[in-house]
């Protein structure tokens, strides 16, 4: 009886681990998409370079898909003029060193200076490279 509880004990422990590295990873990743939204509308692009892995793939809802250079040069330029992000409906699965993130988000900006309001579903690819999160890829879609 004694070793039965033990091993519930141990397995009870073990599955909370699991359970509290998730949410803190999870954490973690809601930390990174703020940081990418406040760069985006500030246009800071020190914040960028560090939130977007040099590989990104960043796919707008007009099936336009940018590299980090392009990007970060749009955002600067006022090309990509965010004025406000609302994320809604986040959704966050984490396997290993990879988060997928599933989210609504209605975007106020001006691209090439005309005005421009979308309500899109966003899904975003973090993985963590020298122990910390990047964004690998974004899609878009636009919804009505």
């Amino acid at each position: 009886m004694r070793l039965k509880s033990t091993i519930l004990f141990l397995v009870v422990a073990f599955i909370s681990n699991i359970s509290f590295a998730q949410d803190e990873t999870k954490m973690e990743i809601m930390m990174k998409m703020l940081t990418l939204k406040n760069a985006l509308v500030a246009k800071d692009s020190v914040a960028l370079s560090k939130v977007l892995a040099d590989d990104v793939t960043y796919g707008h809802t007009n099936a336009m898909v940018q590299t980090k250079s392009e990007l970060i040069s749009d955002v600067v330029s006022l090309v990509q003029d965010y004025k406000s992000i609302e994320p809604s409906e986040m959704k966050i699965r984490v396997y290993d060193n990879t988060a997928i993130v599933n989210m609504n988000s209605k975007v106020v900006m001006n691209y090439q200076k005309q005005p421009l309001e979308l309500s899109m579903k966003i899904t975003f690819t973090w993985i963590k490279k020298n122990k910390d999160w990047q964004l690998v890829a974004r899609q878009a879609v636009k919804i009505s």
